[in-house]
């Protein structure tokens, strides 16, 4: 059985790996709430979920300044974007196409930072926030 890596998982932004990640991680969460009744016995609540969200975070940098217009705008346009993720073959861009692993779906950049470090090249933080199902 392979072994998936770090440097092999990639963020996808419109069904292109985002390049010069270092960093990338996803939240899959389940909403709950307490269906405890009268007959439900001990102690415990009992959670049933009712809805359910995801987030992608990923870290870069960026030395080109078109790619960081572009994330400011995508912000500023406040739009969902098809986000997804996916198992690389290991070279910037090269998706590998594993079904076990890839998962897309629309998402908003709700939040971004960049980082300007003196004799750095620029750091680049986006947060996807998903709207609607992952497929």
């Amino acid at each position: 059985m392979s072994k998936i890596k770090g440097q092999n998982f990639r963020l996808l932004q419109n069904a292109a790996a985002i390049p010069e990640a270092t960093n990338c991680s996803i939240t899959l969460q389940g909403n709950t709430e307490d269906n405890s009744t009268k007959d439900t016995e001990g102690m415990f609540n009992q959670e049933t979920i009712v809805s359910t969200q995801w987030s992608a975070q990923v870290d870069t940098q960026q030395s080109d300044t078109a790619a960081l217009r572009a994330i400011i705008s995508t912000f500023i346009a406040a739009q969902a974007v098809p986000v997804g993720w996916d198992q690389t073959a290991g070279a910037q861009n090269r998706v590998a196409q594993n079904a076990n692993f890839k998962r897309s779906g629309q998402a908003l950049l709700n939040d971004f930072t960049m980082n300007f470090n003196d004799r750095e090249t620029v750091g680049v933080s986006l947060q996807f926030q998903g709207t609607g199902a992952l497929s």
